[in-house]
């Protein structure tokens, strides 16, 4: 009888058990990649029940209950524990400790990303060799916060970008441990970059790191078998923006308008210009457009490189080879530019101990260009008439009358001689590094570091003369005409110049780093020289009997000239670094930099320049452990630091001599010895000081992280002259003296985001916002006695780069209006008109003048600057699309820019909006003959555009094909692509100008927006 009882008590516990245990599945996969993981372990909290993950990153476990945690453990990636809450299927994401604590490359070392106390940026290498940019510099626009970039040119050979960090001024940038040119380097070159932002961490640069710096770090080798890789990039360059021209009739009836303005008959009859418009005469009523004569609508470029990366655990190594070819978008074939790139570095372990690394890489560059600047050629392309015939039907070229330098005919025809540019640069870096613990020093380790970098430019500009030909209507012959090169009187003139600099660095250096138990410690002692070192030269000479002979040696030596001298200069610097940090936690670091400079009289040639950060990760205390879950990473930051800087001549505290002036003895010159300056002994470092506070803060299993930085900057000593109050009737030049003083503040914001959606798609979006302005604190002045004028028009007080002039009141629209307005011409308003500008009297007395003058603008240098970078990956399929922008600055239209006529200048297409009576509501003022009108184009603000705009700079979509036949046919990868690039802008003023045009007056190459396609090939 006791037999059914027992079997139902079992069958009811064993149902039980059934009950509570619940089968659990899913996959585990990396939060980056997207790679499922195998072997990962999973285990039950609170017992020791566990499994892992298949070859597929799967798994299964079987749970006492379905409200329990499981403990997800892999090498390599930071464990997670998660509570199931009633769920079956459970996939999970493990974040790398790489990623979470990948190494950052600061000054003289490298750093785990969550020991970093001081203000840096990362730039990942990968997306500067997705851009179609010429030059490394172009390419850094909205990757990094704080990071300020400006293209002022697309000109091949001269489209490198200008930038600062922070708004700071021109930063260092160091190349594998020395200074370096970041346009010397291939994209595909580059490894890492790091963007030094404050004092804490830029001041082991000391004197020359005072305004952040940039540390680039080359590709190296690693273990594994040697992979080949080869890409190129085909590109079709166009203008991004450049007004257009009047045509004939426009011209004909703006002149008119102009010659009755100003009271005089019109120059061209209705007649004339319906032969303009009609095109029925066009040799004697011609309709030339210039520009579409010198620029075709595209220009090519091409660049190519061939890499090899491998090794061993001996050694390791890296090669590359890169070819750059940008042509121009002149219609004749006047403008190349090439560039070869070669690199190898090598990683030798010759022992557990010691580690020896060389980096050899040469560059040349070759540029072939008109025998004419840009500026001089888009100067005199303004000036093209349109009813001036470029050739006559047989092709023969005409005198054109608008232009007497004749600069556009010469180029038009490539026969006005040339301008030839040669650089070649090496650069060699090697390295000794010996660790100490082979003699039972733990954790020291000693290096000895030397660099080269020689740079020699060789630079030839040959003007010749050409022939031009007008129509002699008597006859029906060409009356032949000789065109000599701008500025010269000779029908041939040749410039030769050259010049070479070397540039060492040794570095003796220290390095500690241990841990004891939850301390950390880490130390830094170097010591460093550097000199640099040159010689230049330049001839001239003209009147040549042969213009196929194009060297010195055979022009006249009659009004030759020569030229040449050397320089040298020394810098001796001693580094130090202490770091400290507990239990990953809580970390300070301090450092100094000790620097000697030739510049300085003995007595001032050393500064010492001190900084200090520190950090505390706040998610790693105790009290934070409910909120890590939502919010796993959040440190703060702050640092105080200081840095020198000698930028200013060398030798200023000694008196300056010349030898220009000449007097004569029995009819032979004599050079003299002049004073040129005066001395200054007391010359010595001008000093910046920088404070920083930092937030880092990461979401969403850590798929969302946020970086900001508020900052402060003051710089004191700052080297100047005294030319505002003292007087130019001194009689010599002044000296240098440590006088100004600027201060800066401003702050920066990173947003990134990156999720793996499913086994198909990933998203990303990062996204930056700077702000930085500059104040005057104090600058050397002209003394200003009326108080009234002193508050109006002294800059010191004020943000730098403003302008000073007149501020404007829109267009006067009638006489009346005139008459009951202050004088504005000194002559009653009797030469004023309506259409003409309208300024506002400021202090009130009835009369324009000096006095009613101020500080205007926004000065030319951004305030503001953001981008947003949008990608999204599915399949083999990814896009990226960068927008970036600027806001705060402003831009300034002048001379040819803000009216026809000006300077026997043509005209613009969109100058046509001027005032009439029939429209009164015009942009800009009537027009006058010969564009000259004192009046309105006094230096205001009715000239000033905002430079605000949103640039969608880059989209790029690419395919990476699948695996097919054995191994991909042999490749590892292939990836196809297409790429535009500063596609276009959206800005706020109707003038067709880049919102970055480098000349107010528009005489400059354009900037280029380009369409690219290439491949990329792993073997």
């Amino acid at each position: 009888m006791l037999r059914l009882p027992v079997i139902l008590f079992f069958t009811l516990f064993s149902f039980v058990l059934i009950k509570a245990q619940v089968t659990v599945g899913g996959i585990v996969t990396d939060v980056s990649t997207g790679e499922k993981l195998i072997g990962v372990t999973v285990i039950e909290v609170g017992s020791n029940n566990g499994t892992v993950t298949d070859e597929n990153g799967q798994y299964t476990i079987s749970l006492g209950s379905d409200t329990a945690s499981l403990k997800f453990l892999y090498i390599g990636y930071t464990t997670q524990t998660i509570k199931l809450n009633n769920l079956v299927f459970l996939n999970v994401a493990l974040n790398s400790e790489e990623l979470l604590d990948e190494a950052i490359v600061i000054g003289y070392g490298e750093q785990s990303k969550t020991k970093i106390t001081s203000a840096v940026s990362t730039i990942d290498a990968k997306t500067l060799k997705k851009l179609p940019v010429p030059t490394v510099s172009n390419g850094l626009e909205g990757l990094a916060s704080g990071l300020f970039v400006r293209q002022g040119s697309g000109e091949p050979g001269f489209s490198g970008s200008s930038f600062e960090i922070r708004n700071f001024g021109n930063a260092l940038v160091i190349v594998d441990g020395s200074p370096g040119n970041i346009d010397d380097l291939d994209p595909n070159e580059i490894e890492n970059i790091s963007i030094l932002k404050d004092a804490a961490a830029a001041a082991v640069y000391g004197v020359q790191g005072g305004n952040g710096v940039i540390l680039i770090t080359t590709r190296k080798g690693s273990i594994g078998k040697p992979e080949l890789n080869y890409s190129n990039q085909f590109t079709l360059n166009s203008f991004t923006q450049y007004p257009d021209f009047l045509n004939s009739v426009d011209y004909a009836t703006v002149l008119n308008e102009g010659l009755v303005n100003d009271g005089q008959s019109p120059f061209y009859t209705p007649e004339e210009i319906e032969a303009f418009r009609s095109g029925s005469d066009p040799i004697n009523y011609p309709n030339e457009n210039w520009k579409e004569l010198m620029f075709k609508k595209y220009g090519f470029q091409q660049r190519h490189n061939l890499n090899i990366s491998g090794g061993n655990q001996k050694i390791k190594y890296f090669a590359s080879a890169g070819f750059l070819n940008q042509g121009s978008n002149y219609t004749e074939d006047v403008l190349n530019y090439n560039q070869y790139n070669l690199r190898t570095n090598l990683n030798a372990y010759v022992n557990e101990y010691l580690t020896l690394q060389l980096n050899i890489a040469g560059r040349r560059r070759l540029n072939e260009a008109p025998g004419y600047s840009a500026y001089d050629i888009f100067r005199e392309l303004s000036r093209a008439l349109p009813n001036n015939l470029a050739y006559y039907p047989d092709g023969t070229p005409t005198r054109p009358s608008f232009s007497p330098n004749h600069i556009i005919e010469g180029i038009r025809d490539f026969n006005a001689g040339y301008y030839r540019s040669r650089n070649n640069n090496v650069d060699a870096k090697i390295s000794m590094e010996w660790d100490a613990a082979q003699v039972g020093i733990i954790g020291m380790k000693l290096k000895s570091y030397a660099s080269l970098v020689n740079n020699v430019y060789y630079n030839k500009t040959w003007g010749k003369s050409y022939e031009l030909f007008t129509l002699n209507r008597l006859t029906g012959d060409f009356d032949e005409y000789v065109a000599s090169p701008e500025g010269s009187f000779s029908e041939t003139v040749l410039t030769h110049s050259m010049n070479y600099s070397n540039h060492y660095v040794l570095q003796e250096s220290a390095n500690y780093d241990r841990k004891f138990k939850k301390h950390s410690i880490s130390a830094l002692l170097l010591g460093e020289l550097q000199n640099n070192q040159g010689e230049n030269f330049y001839g001239r000479r003209q009147d040549y009997q042969s213009d196929l002979i194009d060297q010195l040696f055979a022009g006249s030596n009659e009004n030759k000239d020569a030229n040449g001298g050397e320089y040298r200069e020394n810098r001796l610097g001693l580094v130090g670094r202490l770091s400290y940090d507990y239990s990953s936690k809580y970390f300070v670091e301090s450092s100094f930099r000790y620097d000697g400079s030739s510049k300085f009289a003995p007595g001032n040639q050393w500064g010492f320049f001190p900084s200090v950060s520190g950090g505390w990760r706040i998610s790693e205390e105790d009290f934070y452990k409910d909120f890590k879950a939502t919010v796993p990473e959040l440190k703060l930051r702050a640092s105080l630091g200081t840095a020198g800087y000698d930028g200013t001549a060398a030798y200023q505290w000694l008196s300056g001599f010349t030898y220009n002036h000449f007097f004569a003895i029995n009819e032979t010159a004599i050079p003299t010895i002049d004073n040129t300056s005066l001395a200054n002994t007391d010359l010595t470092w001008e000093t910046i000081t920088t404070q920083d506070v930092g937030l880092d803060i990461e979401f969403l299993n850590r798929e969302l992280k946020l970086s900001f930085d508020y900052f402060k900057r003051y710089k004191k000593g700052v080297l100047a002259y005294a030319s505002g109050s003292v007087p130019n009737t001194l009689g010599v030049g002044l000296a240098a003296q440590n006088l100004h003083e600027y201060s800066n503040q401003g702050f920066e914001t990173s947003l990134t985001y990156n999720k793996k959606l499913n086994s198909n798609w990933t998203i990303g979006a990062f996204s930056n916002f700077s702000y930085s302005r500059e104040t005057i604190e104090f600058i050397d002045e002209a003394i200003i006695e009326d108080d009234f004028m002193r508050g109006n028009l002294m800059l010191t007080g004020g943000f730098t780069n403003l302008r000073r002039g007149y501020l404007s009141d829109g267009l006067f629209q009638s006489q009346e209006e005139i008459d009951d307005s202050p004088v504005q011409d000194n002559n009653d308003n009797s030469t004023i008109q309506p259409g003409d500008v309208r300024y506002v009297d400021l202090n009130g007395d009835g009369v324009i003048d000096v006095q009613d003058q101020k500080v205007f603008g926004n000065g030319d240098k951004p305030a503001y600057n953001f981008s947003l970078n949008l990608s999204a990956q599915y399949k083999n399929f990814a896009l990226s699309v960068l927008l970036t922008g600027a806001a705060g600055y402003d831009i300034y239209l002048d001379g040819e820019a803000q009216s026809p006529l000006r300077n026997g200048f043509n005209g613009y297409s969109y100058q046509l909006d001027y005032w009439t009576p029939e429209n009164a509501d015009a942009k800009y003022p009537r027009i006058s003959d010969g564009g000259f009108n004192d009046n309105n184009f006094r230096y205001s603000d009715f000239w000033k555009r905002s430079g605000n705009h949103l640039r969608f700079k880059n989209i790029n979509l690419s395919y990476t094909l699948p695996k097919f036949g054995k191994n991909n046919a042999g490749f590892k990868e292939i990836r196809i692509f297409a790429t535009a690039y500063n596609l276009f802008v959206i800005k706020t003023y109707d003038e067709d100008f880049d919102p970055q045009m480098q000349s107010s007056t528009g005489w400059y190459y354009p900037q280029n927006k380009s369409t690219t396609f290439g491949i990329n090939l792993t073997l």
